[in-house]
């Protein structure tokens, strides 16, 4: 039976800034986001009816707690479809890691059953499909770097240099979200405006800008974590052009000008419950 097979990359952030805590009780951001070569891979098959997903991941709910659950059956729906979808899930990414696995699996299966069924949806229509299932959704049909405000879900794509390398190293614990934005500090000096004044597809004005930008969730996380603050360090003195916490955390990256030696970066991180991933940002 033929199928339709997608990748679903990762994220990392290259600036978080938490603005304001909004009536409805969420927060405004602002956040640039780049998609990484770190991916999960979906599979999607016709069927008769209703929606099954198989994983390889056991920590992984097949039902409607699942984010991909939840995309297939709102898009069929959406759409009218009679038939099914079956979807297998090859999960790469870490869960619940500050990557955005669960948000780019749920988007990509928007994108696939919109293929899948030959739906035609637009991006416009897709994107207001995405707000309905998480603030980080809407960012992944985009398929570029991109400016997310709002939630998340106001989304500006922005050309940035790309050509770098990354260390990931995550941790065997999750952060909560909604801890992570308890009386979180608000810093009230926008570090975005370097999106406006920078050249940012230029080497010089992107690493300038990348060195001045921060994740406001980090020095929460680092405080009540002291091992990802140690991990920032490590990345710093490997020789990282910039180190810092994607998301909520807990996962921090350092940026490399040139290829990490694989088995070296191994070493100096080696921990039984560490994971380390060398990855690219993609186009």
């Amino acid at each position: 039976m033929k199928g339709l097979t997608l990748k679903a990359p990762a994220k990392i952030n290259l600036f978080l800034e938490i603005l304001n805590q909004r009536e409805d009780g969420y927060h405004n951001i602002s956040t640039l986001m780049q998609r990484i070569s770190l991916h999960d891979t979906l599979t999607f098959l016709k069927i008769n009816e209703g929606v099954i997903i198989k994983t390889d991941n056991i920590q992984l709910p097949s039902d409607r707690r699942n984010l991909v659950h939840q995309a297939a059956r709102l898009i069929l729906s959406e759409g009218k479809v009679a038939q099914g979808v079956k979807i297998f899930l090859r999960k790469k990414i870490p869960i619940s890691s500050g990557l955005g696995g669960g948000s780019s699996d749920a988007a990509s299966t928007l994108l696939g059953v919109n293929r899948l069924y030959d739906l035609n949806y637009s991006l416009k229509r897709l994107h207001l499909l995405a707000e309905k299932l998480g603030s980080d959704v809407p960012f992944f049909l985009y398929g570029q770097t991109a400016l997310a405000e709002g939630r998340g879900e106001k989304i500006k794509p922005v050309k940035v240099y790309k050509d770098y390398w990354i260390v990931l190293v995550t941790f065997p614990f999750q952060v909560s979200t909604a801890w992570a934005y308890q009386d979180v500090k608000i810093n009230l000096t926008r570090r975005a405006e370097y999106i406006k004044i920078k050249n940012l597809q230029e080497k010089e004005g992107f690493f300038e800008a990348l060195n001045a930008w921060r994740n406001d969730f980090e020095g929460k996380i680092t405080e009540k974590y002291p091992q990802v603050r140690y991990a920032l360090k490590l990345l710093s003195k490997q020789g990282a052009i910039k180190s810092s916490m994607t998301g909520s955390g807990p996962t921090v990256y350092g940026v490399f000008e040139q290829e990490p030696n694989n088995e070296e970066v191994k070493r100096l991180f080696k921990r039984e419950d560490w994971q380390i991933f060398i990855t690219r940002p993609i186009p």
